[in-house]
């Protein structure tokens, strides 16, 4: 297929490889994809009506600053929506959150954003059907190709994973540890991997874990990639403890089961749709966890990352951005039966 469309994908750069991955969707659908820069300026005021934006995190991204820079934000994301209404072909909204990670008591500026989406008639694209329809795939971490050789590898070897659960990334409030901590069962062992740059919050933590006697292995430290999927191939369950209504999607999660790990997810609208979907995907409840039990209900790497590439693979991702960039002229892109 060629279309040679123009997408601007907002924002530019990203230390999160969702973006990345995305751009190469699109590029497979003949899209030409393009920074949100003077160009992309340019190029929308010569009134051609041509191309289309793609807009991640503006919402989000007007928290976490400093009180000098927060302002000017807000009022650059406002320009940004309405300026990409006015002279683009098409504008999506891909929505990640309900709320800001980082978000003020009134979320008055997170707020105001939605709103003005809403106003300009710009609905919100989401990363999860249980959200609203049509919505995107959230990509996984790995190619098909990799997961297909990392499938037959795990078949062939024996399943020596020595971490049972694993907490990872940044370590935040908004992802719900320390209520989990306080149930926590003490013969179930937790590695916990990731930074926490909140001392307060890091002494708390640690307060929780000392008091209760846990067997929790907190490495306190940025991760490279390389590190954080060593610890990941290495783990049967990975813990996403995120509290319900504040992110639709999570990333964690797609990282997670690209390299085979079983899901304990919180109580929440995303945990118990993806309960409901895969087998390896539990809720957790700490009146039946036990190691007993986490063993007993454990699925295969090469299970998990065989589901894994069926529902959220790379034609997966490619037939969502078809849809809800061409809705009138869907073809699926490849055969997904090939990959069943």
């Amino acid at each position: 297929m060629t279309n040679f469309t123009k997408v601007y994908l907002y924002p530019s750069r990203s230390q999160n490889e969702f973006l990345a991955l995305n751009q190469g969707a699109l590029e497979k659908l003949g899209y030409s994809v393009k920074k949100v820069n003077k160009a992309f300026l340019l190029d929308l005021l010569s009134m051609k009506k041509d191309a289309i934006v793609v807009l991640n995190w503006v919402e989000d991204r007007v928290y976490g600053r400093t009180y000098r820079t927060v302002f000017q934000y807000f009022l650059k994301m406002i320009a940004l929506i309405i300026f990409s209404k006015l002279f683009a072909k098409q504008v999506v909204w891909v929505r990640h959150n309900f709320k800001p990670h980082n978000g003020s008591s009134t979320n008055f500026r997170y707020k105001f954003l939605c709103g003005l989406f809403k106003l300009c008639g710009i609905p919100p694209t989401p990363l999860e059907e249980y959200y609203s329809k049509p919505s995107l795939v959230h990509p996984l971490y790995k190619n098909d190709h990799k997961l297909k050789l990392d499938i037959v590898y795990a078949k062939k070897s024996i399943d020596s994973r020595s971490h049972l659960v694993v907490f990872f990334g940044a370590v935040k409030r908004y992802k719900n540890l320390h209520e989990i901590l306080d149930t926590w069962p003490k013969d179930v062992s937790l590695k916990i991997a990731g930074k926490s740059s909140d001392i307060e919050y890091t002494n708390f933590l640690n307060e929780k874990i000392n008091k209760r006697d846990l067997r929790v292995e907190w490495e306190n430290k940025f991760l490279s990639d390389e590190e954080l999927n060593q610890i990941l191939s290495n783990a049967k369950f990975v813990l996403l403890p995120h509290a319900d209504s504040t992110m639709i999607s999570s990333g964690s999660f797609y990282h997670a089961i690209g390299e085979g790990c079983n899901i304990i997810t919180n109580e929440s609208r995303f945990g118990r749709t993806k309960s409901n979907l895969h087998s390896f995907v539990s809720i957790y409840d700490s009146t039946s966890i036990s190691l007993s039990y986490l063993n007993q209900i454990c699925l295969k790497r090469e299970s998990v990352m065989q589901e894994a590439m069926d529902n959220y693979g790379e034609l997966r991702v490619i037939n969502a951005w078809q849809k809800i960039l061409m809705p009138k002229d869907v073809i699926k892109v490849g055969d997904e039966s090939e990959y069943k």
